[in-house]
């Protein structure tokens, strides 16, 4: 099963306040595909105990933001990630990293796209 994992940047509806500069630009900012590692990282760490990260739909598009992005946060910072390997371990890091960073920027999101 293959996944596209992007890291958005969403286009802002309204913008309050006076702010010098151009708009950031909306879209794709990174992007990483992964196959099964994702999958085999969800079992080893255990499908309850990252079920946003489960609720993804391998078949589907599906895009967190907000509160969607903290509770993946919470849930792979409260996961023991020494136990994957490989391509397991990087996905699984990307991911909190992209997490990490839209909670600093609410602008964004991670957008999960599959096959």
């Amino acid at each position: 099963m293959t996944l596209v994992i992007e890291l958005r940047r969403g286009v802002a509806t309204a913008r309050t306040g006076w702010k010098s500069g151009p708009r950031p630009a909306a879209g794709a900012l990174e992007r990483i595909v992964v196959d099964d590692e994702l999958w085999a990282a969800l079992e080893t760490l255990g499908r309850h105990r990252l079920p946003t990260l489960a609720d993804v739909d391998p078949y589907g598009d599906t895009v967190l933001r907000g509160e969607a992005v903290d509770r993946l946060v919470r849930e792979l910072e409260g996961s023991d990630l020494v136990r994957l390997r490989g391509a397991e371990s990087q996905a699984v890091s990307t991911l909190l990293a992209w997490g990490l960073r839209c909670r600093a920027d609410r602008d964004l999101r991670i957008a999960f796209s599959g096959d």
